[in-house]
């Protein structure tokens, strides 16, 4: 038994043993007097005098400290103990005290007077079981036993068989003194438990009433409420008095009982309360003072034992703000968290709708992807890249109409339905969002700009399904980033077959690798001065068995789109190597890197591998990045680059000036050479910029201790002008085109050996 629960029975039971022994003392003492007065004719010895003094003595000990026990304003365990231990001793003594003068009465009595003790030793027998607890019965049941056995025996008209008799029911009140105890102290325990249970369910009650957002209700059986709480007077902002009426009407409004349609939360209550059946959490909406509400609503009809209706009681609560929250939780699962369109999930639903429907209602589906984002996200930060995403966002919004939808469906990717069955008109949306997206942003006093691809299909003339609709606007985007960016491509049957044909090339470029279709051809780098030839770039072929030769600009793109680049990248390396390995004197090899190899940690181990192997020495390999490769890639192409550099490999920047160019590259990157982009070359003489441009550049070179190679050299004039600005080497069809190893070994052999000249004369 629990302690508290242990001490709370200890204490009523000395509380209600002290009522029940006070009424047992009296009652023995008016007992004391019959005996007194019954024997008062005949002459009293001491010893009976004794006796009966002792035994009041003993009641006015019970009486008084009974008396005490009662008048105590707060009682503790320890005190219940001493108490009943103090009882147990005096009940003893009473005992003893009795016996003795029923054994001393037993022997002086009449036969009339002997009715009177038997009578008084049925009661002294029987008294203890009204007594708990059981500690205190047997203080009194056991001395007071004996001593009637001893009278019985002493009033020499004792029976074998009374005797026996007596025995037996001295034996049954021993027992029912233990078991009335036992089954007193579990009924106590169980009512000390209940009353303490409901002693907190009323609590809990106040509690629910006072603090929390529920509230209960009851109605009578003519639906009037009753007993309106607080609560329900303050969620309904209106006085309690006020709230007297027919439930529900009286809380929500005759108007919206009357306008609720067929089917709502409002009808469903009105038919469960018509029906008198229970309902459960019906959600409610109701305006009060002109803001929008909502309840919860749970009820359980009362029956009378009779079976006749009483009423309803039940539970309450406002549950707007969970309402609302969950409104909320809804709209970010259907709705893209940064910009606040619709994501991919809401986006996908609606375009299958508008499939289902396109027979009737046409529509044009747009699948967008900013230029550049990549760029600006990269270079100024994730902040400034969600900003832009954000602007974007708002300007979609005020490009389309009310009825179009416009979703992200993750990074810069976004699509929108415009319905329409109209193809000039979504051309023409589609035109306004791209001049608005053109619009410069400002951001944190800096102007950013960024432009958008759009592709179209059309509903349902290029697809009638959400997967053929979004296959259609995808290859219409890549004709639109294929054709320069920042455009506009509505799809048409040809894009599809030129994809077709772009996977077939693909599946052809993957068994090109295995068949051993690839090849490898050196366009020599020239001297300008001395006209000799000092190193060669390796340019990757392709002769495919059918189709013949494949430019690189058509199957290098598609490499690295399909994951195939650092294998052909890896081959390049090898095959150019090994041939570089064979030429005569320090002449080098340069090799273009594509971004994805530049990013590999394992590069710097591919190449020491590759060197090791074909025995070219580090310093006659030059690997060339173009400016997009530093600005796609991170801090890891910039660890690889300087691994390289400290073996002894070379780094050329390429194309420099067509990018994003940053002096701080320049510092950043262990560049040994720029290479001079032919877009700046090829008009030189004729466009004073481009010339500027180039000066620039050779000077930039000069200054940061670099060499410079000038590309796309075809004319005579261009070579005079470049060696004349300064420009060291240069390559381009005047000198040579691109050719074989074997062909190139030859002409650096006859180049070593002098007996003709490499090049023509740059005059």
């Amino acid at each position: 038994m629990p302690p508290d629960l242990s001490e709370r029975l200890l204490l009523d039971q000395a509380t209600d043993f002290s009522y029940v022994i006070s009424a047992i003392a009296v009652l023995g003492m008016s007992t004391i007097a019959l005996i007194f007065f019954d024997f008062s004719s005949s002459p009293a010895p001491a010893e009976r005098v004794t006796a009966i003094f002792a035994v009041c003595l003993c009641y006015f000990a019970i009486l008084f400290n009974a008396y005490r026990w009662l008048r105590r304003p707060v009682s503790t365990q320890e005190e219940a103990r001493t108490y009943i231990a103090t009882m147990s001793r005096i009940l003893s003594f009473l005992g003893i005290f009795w016996s003795c003068l029923l054994v001393i009465t037993v022997k002086q009595a009449n036969p009339g007077q002997l009715n009177l003790l038997y009578g008084i030793m049925a009661g002294c027998l029987a008294t203890p079981v009204m007594v708990s607890p059981a500690l205190c019965a047997f203080a009194f049941w056991m001395p007071v036993s004996a001593g009637i056995c001893l009278a019985v025996i002493a009033s020499h008209q004792a029976d074998l068989f009374a005797v026996l008799d007596l025995l037996s029911f001295i034996g049954l009140t021993g027992f029912c003194i233990l078991y009335l105890n036992r089954r007193m102290n579990e009924r106590a325990v169980n009512a000390i438990k209940l009353e303490e249970t409901a002693e907190v369910i009323r609590l809990l009650l106040r509690d629910f009433e006072e603090n929390a957002s529920d509230w209960l209700w009851e109605t009578n059986a003519d639906m009037e409420l009753q007993q309106v709480s607080q609560r329900l007077a303050q969620v309904s902002r209106r006085p309690a008095e006020s709230l007297k009426g027919p439930f529900p009407a009286v809380l929500l409004g005759k108007t919206a009982l009357d306008n609720a349609p067929p089917g709502s939360t409002i009808d469903k209550l009105q038919r469960a309360i018509t029906e008198r059946s229970p309902f459960r959490d019906l959600v409610i909406p109701l305006v009060i003072e002109g803001e929008q509400r909502y309840w919860s609503l749970t009820g359980k009809p009362i029956v009378d034992k009779h079976g006749n209706f009483s009423g309803y009681h039940g539970v309450g609560s406002d549950i707007t703000g969970q309402r609302r929250q969950q409104e909320h939780i809804s709209f970010l699962a259907r709705h893209d968290s940064l910009t606040k369109l619709a994501n991919r999930m809401l986006f996908s639903e609606v375009l299958h709708q508008c499939c289902d429907n396109s027979a009737s209602t046409g529509f044009a589906l747009l699948c967008l992807d900013l230029d550049n984002f990549k760029i600006i996200n990269d270079t100024l930060g994730h902040a400034t890249g969600d900003a832009v995403l954000v602007a974007v966002a708002e300007r979609l919004r005020g490009s389309i109409r009310e009825f179009d939808i416009a979703a992200r469906l993750g990074g810069d990717e976004f699509a929108i339905i415009v319905i329409t069955n109209e193809r000039k008109e979504a051309e023409a949306i589609a035109k306004r969002i791209v001049d608005r997206i053109l619009r410069p942003f400002q951001f944190d006093g800096q102007m950013l700009q960024t432009g958008v691809s759009i592709g179209i299909a059309m509903a349902p003339e290029d697809g009638n399904t959400p997967a053929q609709l979004m296959k259609s606007a995808d290859l219409a985007l890549y004709r639109a980033k294929s054709d320069g960016r920042g455009i506009v491509r509505v799809y048409d049957q040809e894009m599809d077959e030129a994809m077709q044909a772009r996977r077939s090339l693909q599946a052809a470029l993957r068994q090109a690798i295995t068949r051993g279709e690839l090849s490898v051809a050196y366009q020599p780098i020239v001297n300008l001065t001395s006209q000799h030839i000092i190193g060669a770039e390796a340019l990757v072929r392709w002769r495919h068995p059918e189709h013949g030769f494949i430019p690189p600009a058509q199957f290098i793109p598609l490499a690295e789109e399909c994951g195939l680049i650092e294998k052909i990248g890896t081959f390049v390396l090898r095959t150019a190597c090994a041939e570089a390995a064979s030429w005569p004197g320090d002449t080098s090899i340069a090799i273009n890197l594509s971004p994805q190899q530049s990013n590999d940690t394992q590069l710097v181990h591919i190449i020491a591998d590759i060197l090791a192997t074909t025995e070219l020495p580090p310093d006659r390999l030059e690997l060339e990045i173009v400016e997009t490769t530093m600005l796609e890639t991170g801090s890891p192409t910039e660890d690889v680059l300087w691994q390289l550099h400290r073996q002894g490999v070379k780094i050329v920047l390429d194309d420099f000036g067509t990018g994003y160019s940053s002096l701080s590259y320049l510092r950043r990157f262990p560049f040994s050479k720029v290479k001079i982009d032919r877009s700046f070359v090829c008009d030189l003489g004729y466009e004073k910029a481009d010339s500027s441009i180039i000066l620039a550049i050779i000077g930039i070179a000069e200054t940061m201790n670099m060499q410079v190679t000038a590309e796309g050299v075809e004319t005579q004039t261009q070579a005079n002008l470049l060696r004349a600005y300064g420009c060291p080497q240069a390559q381009g069809f005047l000198f040579h085109e691109p050719m074989e190893g074997t062909e190139l070994a030859k002409l650096l052999t006859a180049q070593q050996a002098g007996s003709e000249r490499a090049l023509p004369r740059v005059l």
